[in-house]
């Protein structure tokens, strides 16, 4: 029997055909948050914002809240790894592709600098070592 399974990468959708439940192509833990969670994230709202201060206060509510991305910006076609998915359980977090068309770099930069203090608080710094090195704002962060 075959099954369509969707896959949501930023805001972008696309639809793939599997035979079995065996052959599910997951990417990303995206698909676990609730509609409701996904609207009130950062993800979604770091397009509507005008300050660095703004973007780096959605990263603390989305670490209080248990929903911390870490945003990518991957053109037409998506990067995805095999580890992605990996990466995301170990470290409780999700990956965010905003494709060709996403927010300015510097309110992503500012985002992702606070999810980068959280995660070295967390784990400290082993993460580094799996983290994904086309993540916004992370070679200038590292400096």
């Amino acid at each position: 029997m075959k099954k369509t399974i969707i896959i949501l990468f930023g805001l972008l959708t696309f639809s793939s055909i599997a035979q079995t439940d065996d052959e599910k192509m997951i990417f990303s833990r995206l698909g676990e948050l609730t509609e409701e969670q996904l609207n009130s994230s950062g993800a979604l709202k770091l397009n509507f914002i005008s300050s660095e201060s703004e973007a780096k206060t959605l990263a603390e509510i989305d670490i209080k809240n248990g929903n911390p991305f870490l945003f990518l910006v991957g053109g037409i076609a998506p990067v995805i790894y095999t580890t992605d998915l990996a990466f995301e359980k170990k470290y409780d977090i999700y990956l965010f592709d905003f494709g060709c068309t996403g927010p300015q770099e510097k309110y992503i930069e500012a985002y992702n600098e606070v999810i980068f203090e959280y995660l070295t608080n967390r784990f400290g710094k082993k993460w580094k070592k799996d983290i994904r090195k086309d993540v916004i704002g992370l070679k200038k962060w590292k400096k």
